[in-house]
């Protein structure tokens, strides 16, 4: 299994909006239904970020679970919005997840 790690920064205040975003997007991919992790920065770390987590059997349903919801027509309609919260920069890490419990 493998763990798609991505922090999005965001526009200060924007937090919360761009993560019910996210989840609206993730939601609404019938083709992703293993489980994520969204998270809010609360104490010490860095602030105006929001970090995903998902998870994924392999690398290649990691792929056909993006492409999918780049494929969807409503995915195309919603950037705009992402656009209104979101802030240059952020990164991905893909991590193998070695335990679980």
């Amino acid at each position: 299994m493998i763990v798609d790690r991505r922090t999005f920064r965001v526009k200060f205040g924007q937090g919360t909006p761009a993560a019910e975003w996210i989840k609206e997007q993730i939601e609404g991919n019938t083709f992703y239904t293993d489980d994520y992790r969204i998270y809010l920065p609360d104490i010490g770390g860095e602030y105006d970020v929001v970090v995903v987590e998902w998870e994924y059997e392999d690398v290649p349903a990691m792929r056909a679970a993006w492409e999918a919801w780049w494929a969807r027509p409503s995915t195309q309609e919603a950037i705009p919005k992402w656009d209104e919260v979101a802030a240059p920069g952020g990164h991905t890490e893909i991590w193998q997840l070695f335990a679980k419990r």
